[in-house]
């Protein structure tokens, strides 16, 4: 399944408690699925929603696409049309089965709206009160009483209570300031209400929260369900808690003013126990307000407060959890549902935390203080640190809602998860694999056999010396069995597979039991996606069209040159007129078959870029449109053979340049020239380079394949790519699905590893097909 999860904030650009749990849930998805991120990030010095894209620093599966919104420059734009159209994009170009939001601040409140119109599936992980209330909180900004709790929201007293610092100043013009807010709060709260029509099903990780919900914002009962938090349990282990001589109390989170550090302060400083107080969390203005507070304190009660900076959420039980003996949570608001009161749990550290919301609903053998009472908070951190014996009990207990007192693993958490996924889906009229695997699967057929000797194939050119070794050592050449290809796709039902390929190397339709693929594809509903030399043996053009046509998604038709002299040249073996005589019969089966069915297989020119054929690429892709063709796709070349170095476009910044010349124009002229039927041709794979691309084509760029697609060599072992054979052995041993099933590869530890971890891998970094990051 492809899943776009959106966040208004994504590690390790921002780190809070909706953004970690967004993190890990994110690589659990990644485990069986396909996941991208869309969300932002903050820099003053570049061009407002500058879109980039990287891989998720600590997990390479994952794909985030980056939009710049400087925070202060459109905190108050609600509607933001630039983020909308580029939402809109990466849903046509991603294709996601579902959209799981998780909060809208400082993106677009109508990203739901879009999806909804799209018909994708939709999940709402509810955070705090955000879509109920402007400020996200319920506590009034600028009140006689400071940071008074809200009772409810209304228009008016919100442009009152909580924008008038944003107000002239003018008294004349008071009336228009209250006007202008309150306009503001009713345009934005009649936005934020109709995303209840469009989310299919709402998350609350706390039942507090989807009470308030249910009962003040009106979400209806059927579309809301509790599902608290999951966790990444592997982290959350090996305390090694030194005993110092005094007791540590420590505060993790954030120093905004909702979190009520400064109330844990005063309490702190009426304390009569020697305990000390560590304070994390990244360092902000109001840091600098909340050392002035304990800088009032007496020289003794100041020099217990240590302030221990940001900390690494990866690395919390050892620069966190290591350092303290119970931590205390003392926000003024109503959280929803504390990640670090879980953590802390799963460690069976004590918690002291409020009375309200959703703290008090997960601590029940902790201790609880009446809410923002810095006097009551004073007494149970006094009982605490002084009462061994409380204190010993406390450290037995966990989790409140599990007999084992522990937290909800991230994977636990999924597989709710999935049931709510799963019923989104079917609300929508779709369906979904109910198990993992992949959308595609490469058969290697028949590697060995073919009547071309182009100069770049690693088996068949004249540099190559492959089939002397194979022969002088008494190797066969070899064929994958039909019946392997039978009972990989029987045991695939009910898994993502809706296409396959057979052999990209040698010429496929060379296979002897071809008609037996084209009779699988019609028993399973599969579609097939060929790679041909454009000779079509044995049947002929049209013959093969025939078969084919109704079966196919697309063809890739081999063509490395715009003249007789190039291609024959570069394809040994072909012949020109051959090739573009049997070109024209396969598109007139193709578009006939379209005429009479509504159905039509996508058409596409394969080539190697060469420097040999740069100088034609220009008329490849001209003669390409002309003739109603729909795609002209590329790779760079693999230079096996000492040989053809010298035609390799990445061999030098020179050779890069003036590949990048080409490409400006060759888009210029997919812009300037349509295809018969209106559209513009696609180029794939013709990207600007940079001067890296002598080492590396796409810097940090993701694996197309891992996860996503499965190649089956001609003797039924597993590989993850289509790199050259002997290259993707330094992956890995995968298994071979003549012994187990493809499902227990997919699904295996090592495979999962190497998805994770491929950066790492020599023949990844240097990889030809990986995409480049959009910068």
């Amino acid at each position: 399944m492809k899943i776009l999860k959106v966040i208004h904030g994504y590690p390790p650009y921002y780190s809070a408690g909706s953004e970690v749990y967004s993190q890990t849930l994110a690589h659990e998805l990644a485990n069986n699925n396909e996941v991208q991120v869309f969300t932002r990030y903050e820099n003053s010095f570049l061009p407002d929603f500058y879109y980039t894209t990287v891989l998720d620093s600590s997990d390479s599966r994952i794909l985030l696409h980056l939009i710049n919104i400087p925070t202060a420059k459109y905190r108050y734009k609600f509607i933001n049309e630039e983020v909308n159209i580029k939402f809109k994009r990466i849903i046509d170009n991603f294709q996601p089965d579902l959209i799981h939001f998780g909060h809208l601040n400082h993106l677009s409140i109508t990203l739901p709206e879009i999806a909804f119109k799209e018909n994708i599936p939709t999940i709402f992980t509810l955070h705090d009160f955000w879509l109920m209330c402007p400020r996200g909180r319920f506590i009034q900004r600028n009140s006689e009483d400071l940071l008074q709790l809200c009772d409810g929201q209304k228009d008016q007293k919100c442009a009152t209570q909580c924008y008038k610092g944003y107000f002239t100043g003018d008294e004349e013009f008071l009336n228009s300031d209250i006007n202008y807010w309150e306009q503001w709060v009713a345009t934005r709260m009649k936005h934020t209400r109709k995303i209840i029509d469009y989310i299919d099903y709402f998350i609350s990780p706390s039942k507090f929260l989807m009470d308030k919900f249910t009962q003040d914002f009106y979400v209806p009962i059927n579309k809301i369900s509790y599902l608290d938090y999951g966790f990444d349990l592997n982290r959350l282990k090996n305390r090694n808690r030194v005993q110092e001589k005094e007791f540590i109390f420590g505060y993790i989170g954030t120093h905004t003013p909702e979190k009520g550090v400064d109330l844990l302060l005063k309490a702190f400083s009426h304390l009569s126990s020697k305990a000390k107080l560590r304070i994390w969390g990244a360092a902000r203005e109001e840091t600098k307000a909340l050392k002035a507070i304990a800088d009032q304190f007496s020289p003794v009660v100041k020099e217990r407060i240590e302030w221990m900076g940001s900390y690494d959420n990866k690395n919390i039980v050892t620069d966190v959890f290591n350092k303290v003996d119970a931590i205390v949570v003392p926000s003024i608001w109503g959280e929803n549902s504390p990640l670090v009161i879980h953590e802390a749990q799963q460690l069976r550290i004590p918690v002291i935390t409020a009375d309200y919301g959703g703290m008090a609903e997960y601590v029940r053998d902790g201790l609880l203080f009446k809410h923002r009472d810095a006097s009551s908070l004073s007494e149970k951190m006094q009982v605490l640190s002084t009462d061994q014996e409380l204190y010993n009990k406390l450290t037995q207990k966990g989790y409140p809602y599990t007999e084992n007192g522990n937290i909800p693993s991230i994977g636990e958490h999924t597989e709710k998860l999935n049931k709510i996924y799963r019923n989104a889906i079917e609300k929508k009229g779709k369906s979904v694999a109910v198990k993992p695997g992949p959308w595609r699967i490469t058969f290697d057929t028949n590697p060995d056999y073919c009547n071309f000797a182009c100069i770049m194939c690693e088996c068949f050119s004249p540099y190559s010396k492959v089939k002397e070794e194979k022969k002088a050592k008494g190797i066969k050449p070899k064929i994958l069995s039909i019946e392997t290809i039978r009972k990989v796709i029987k045991e695939a039902a009910g898994t993502p597979l809706r296409e396959i390929i057979p052999s990209t190397m040698g010429e496929p339709l060379m296979y002897k039991s071809f008609d037996e693929i084209i009779n699988l594809c019609h028993e399973f509903g599969l579609k097939l996606n060929l790679t041909t030399n454009g000779s079509f043996p044995i049947k002929g053009a049209r013959k093969w069209a025939e078969l084919l046509v109704p079966i196919l998604s697309d063809v890739k038709i081999s063509w490395n040159g715009a003249t007789k002299e190039t291609h024959e040249r570069i394809m040994k073996g072909s012949k020109w007129e051959v090739v573009t005589e049997n070109l024209k019969t396969f598109l007139e089966v193709r578009d006939k078959y379209f005429s009479d069915t509504g159905e039509r297989c996508t058409v596409t020119l394969q080539l190697t870029f060469l420097e040999s054929n740069l100088h034609e690429l220009y008329d490849i892709v001209k003669m390409a449109i002309k003739n109603g063709i729909d795609r002209v796709k590329g790779h760079h070349l693999w230079a096996h053979f000492e040989e053809i170095k010298d035609l390799s476009m990445r061999r030098d910044e020179l050779a890069i340049s003036r590949w990048n010349t080409e490409v400006r124009r060759l888009y210029e002229l997919r812009d300037n020239m349509l295809l018969p039927n209106g559209k513009k041709i696609k180029l794939e794979n013709f990207t600007i380079l940079s001067q890296e691309g002598i080492k590396d084509l796409a810097p940090g760029g993701q694996c197309p394949f891992l996860g996503k697609e499965a190649w089956i060599n001609n003797e039924g072992k597993f590989s993850p790519c289509c790199a050259p054979d002997e290259l993707r052995k330094t992956l890995g041993n995968f298994g071979n699905v003549n012994e187990v099933k493809l499902e227990e590869i997919w699904q295996s530890s090592e495979y999962l590893s190497l998805q994770k971890n491929y950066l790492n891998y020599k023949l990844c970094k240097t990889c030809n097909m990986r995409k480049p990051l959009i910068n």
